[in-house]
């Protein structure tokens, strides 16, 4: 069998969404993160700040359909100790780099059934391009495999370094909601379902869309709520760019934004933004207002609603929570739902920093931060 590989422009990047629509179809890729409007819109917005050169690479399968893509770019950077390094990276992390919205659940498109034939084909054509060490962050167990030193070609295999291990929740939906309640502690069911009555009693209570002309004002609303718990915003302004754009797009990638609300006696003290795409239905934030009332967590209650609205809709099988703590503690552990661990990691290539880590890992804990910090490690 002949796979024909394609190195993709900027240009052909901004108008591939239906075709990267239909390659992500016959993948097991995440719909939401592998998206055409999520990674497009995260180029968008920080390619050109950041100096990122795009490495996109498409595999095209004997009937000239697209059944691949790598979605990589590269940058290089100069390190404090005066070494030029090239970095290749993932699209939709800028770990190490700069802050920009988290993409889990990353890596390659590779269509069901051929996956390692393609993911060789992939790593084959980045294996001739010219860096030092590629960063995958937020890569889902089953594929950071692929990117293990016995995947790459040649006999000089790269180091792999593990960096980070985060744990996710997502809670499956094909059952029933009301099973799904009891099957949840006391106390957690108390905080996502039993609270509805004891607001109800004291005053009318509404799930619903939020009311607006675009995402703005959600958007705004959102980080209001933010500012006054954390004292600071969800999103910053190149963060809320990418939601609009993303938003704007998700059509173009079959999902829709579910942004919602709770109101209480007509007042909003909670908004919700999800997302959906094919089968999972996304937590990607929440904000509310913390001191409503010291009997109700208006988080846990909120989510309750749409965890229920995701068992209510047909063909959603996952409402995810993806990683990330709680203000006090990981309360999505709670939520009697499956863990998904996301590990971020280097492949290392050059046999400078090759030996660099290597003095990094054998140090004194002090040393090697003193190393870190001289060296740009």
């Amino acid at each position: 069998m002949t796979l024909r590989l394609q190195r993709f422009s900027e240009a052909d990047f901004s108008s591939m969404a239906e075709e990267w629509c239909a390659c992500l179809k016959r993948s097991s890729a995440n719909p939401l993160f592998l998206g055409w409007p999520w990674l497009y819109s995260w180029w968008e917005v920080w390619s050109q700040v950041l100096g990122l050169e795009l490495v996109l690479i498409g595999v095209y399968d004997e009937q000239d359909t697209l059944v691949g893509l790598g979605p990589f770019y590269r940058r290089a950077m100069l390190t404090p100790a005066g070494v030029r390094v090239y970095r290749l990276y993932l699209i939709g992390s800028g770990w190490r780099l700069a802050p920009t919205v988290r993409t889990e659940y990353g890596g390659l498109i590779l269509p069901k059934g051929r996956e390692s034939e393609v993911n060789d084909a992939i790593l084959g054509a980045v294996s001739k391009l010219w860096w030092d060490e590629l960063i995958c962050s937020d890569l889902a167990d089953r594929d950071v495999q692929g990117f293990s030193p016995e995947s790459w070609p040649g006999a000089t295999k790269p180091r792999f370094i593990e960096r980070m291990v985060d744990s996710g929740v997502r809670i499956p939906t094909g059952g029933s909601f009301e099973g799904w309640l009891q099957c949840l502690g006391k106390n957690t069911r108390l905080k996502a379902y039993n609270r509805r009555a004891y607001l109800r009693e004291r005053g009318e209570l509404a799930f619903s869309l939020y009311e607006a002309i675009n995402s703005s004002d959600f958007l705004r609303r959102l980080n209001d709520f933010h500012l006054e718990r954390w004292g600071k915003p969800a999103f910053d302004e190149d963060a809320v760019r990418f939601h609009q754009l993303f938003i704007e797009r998700l059509p173009l990638g079959n999902g829709r934004a579910e942004l919602t609300a709770l109101h209480f006696d007509g007042e909003c003290v909670s908004v919700l933004y999800d997302v959906v795409v094919g089968s999972w239905r996304v937590n990607l934030q929440s904000g509310f207002f913390e001191d409503f009332d010291q009997k109700v967590a208006l988080g846990s209650l909120h989510i309750g609603f749409a965890v229920e609205s995701a068992f209510r809709e047909e063909g959603i099988q996952f409402y995810d929570l993806l990683a990330g703590a709680g203000k006090k503690h990981f309360y999505k552990s709670h939520f009697h739902g499956e863990a998904v661990h996301f590990s971020t990691f280097q492949v290392v290539r050059s046999p400078l920093l090759k030996a660099l880590y290597r003095i990094q890992a054998a140090s004194p804990l002090f040393m090697a931060r003193g190393l870190s910090r001289r060296v740009g490690l």
